[in-house]
């Protein structure tokens, strides 16, 4: 634990994460939940200088949106639920996928090969797309016609989303597995007597367990990314408001916990002149995903010794001797011409 802390990479994304989440729980707290909002700036002798939506400033550093809610305020009251969200689904995929990866690859190879044909399908459909039907008739809700309470949907998409990954997971952790058990030293053990539960515990599991950490990062990233695609339809966690269709000009979808994928869908109309609005949310996102994919590089440097994300190209000896050599003769050459 201690040589995760010492690495740059680690240290970076972690502080950024916990900071981002410990710093969203106490604003809240202190603000009791509610958006700050700020829809006229005055300056001196009661002169108006901006209105809603009121681009960054002294003020409001990260702007306001069309009704005066700020932006900094959001951001900061959804960090929490889009985090902890992303952190629950993967850790459910992770806990679901690998008992049935490892049971896979261990005790059912013989139907593998069917499995892993069978769940190749789930390669070409985007998950975005079976997400959207499969929440829709949950999340959109109209004034006078909630039929799910809060936590209810957050649990329906808390399921969904995670149960869209399993087979995926599944079948690459037991591809793992069953190559492994193809190792030489998983044959010399079961040679000596070892049985199939005894190797898995004390050989395979250990082997396939920063994997397993590694796996569990990406998931937090893949859920953070489909959590923006559906806030481009207007899903958000925990419930998207929608107006009275029958009124002639509504409000936007509103988001009922200010999460950031519904910060990003409900301001995307705002891209073309107020374009702080909707880049709050996609800048804290990209960050937050950056802050993920620098754990996971600090963790896999730490324990396995390789990088995932940032590799350096290697340069071969030869080549580069050889490139000296050339540019030596040429200017040994350029030197008796001139």
């Amino acid at each position: 634990m201690i040589r995760l802390f010492k690495n740059p990479f680690f240290l970076i994304g972690f502080l950024f994460v916990m900071g981002l989440l410990s710093t969203s729980f106490i604003y809240s707290e202190i603000v009791d939940h509610k958006v700050h909002q700020i829809y006229h700036i005055f300056g001196e002798g009661n002169e108006l200088i901006d209105s809603a939506p009121i681009a960054p400033r002294k003020e409001v550093p990260l702007g306001t949106d069309k009704l005066g809610y700020d932006m900094l305020s959001k951001i900061l009251i959804g960090a929490k639920f889009t985090i902890i969200a992303a952190f629950v689904i993967a850790a459910l995929r992770m806990i679901i996928s690998i008992p049935l990866g490892l049971a896979l690859g261990s005790y059912l190879s013989r139907i593998q090969k069917f499995v892993n044909s069978l769940v190749d399908v789930f390669h070409f459909i985007p998950l975005t797309i079976i997400a959207l039907y499969l929440l829709s008739p949950v999340l959109i809700q109209y004034p006078g016609a909630v039929t799910y309470s809060l936590i209810e949907r957050m649990t329906i998409e808390v399921v969904v989303l995670t149960l869209l990954t399993i087979p995926i997971l599944t079948v690459l952790i037991g591809n793992e597995t069953s190559e492994l058990f193809k190792s030489e030293f998983v044959l010399s053990a079961r040679t000596l007597g070892g049985t199939r539960l005894h190797i898995l515990i004390k050989h395979i599991f250990p082997l396939l367990k920063t994997r397993f950490l590694i796996l569990f990062g990406q998931q937090f990233v893949q859920t953070l990314l489909v959590m923006a695609h559906l806030g481009l339809f207007n899903l958000y966690f925990g419930g998207t408001l929608m107006s009275d269709p029958g009124a002639l000009e509504g409000d936007p979808p509103q988001s009922l916990t200010n999460e950031w994928s519904g910060l990003i869908g409900g301001t995307k109309i705002f891209l073309q002149w107020a374009p702080w609005i909707p880049l709050t949310p996609i800048v804290c996102f990209a960050l937050t995903i950056l802050a993920v994919t620098f754990m996971v590089e600090g963790y896999s440097r730490v324990t396995t010794g390789r990088p995932v994300y940032f590799k350096r190209k290697k340069v071969d000896s030869k080549s580069m001797k050889n490139e000296v050599k050339t540019k030596s003769i040429d200017f040994t050459f350029l030197n008796k011409t001139s």
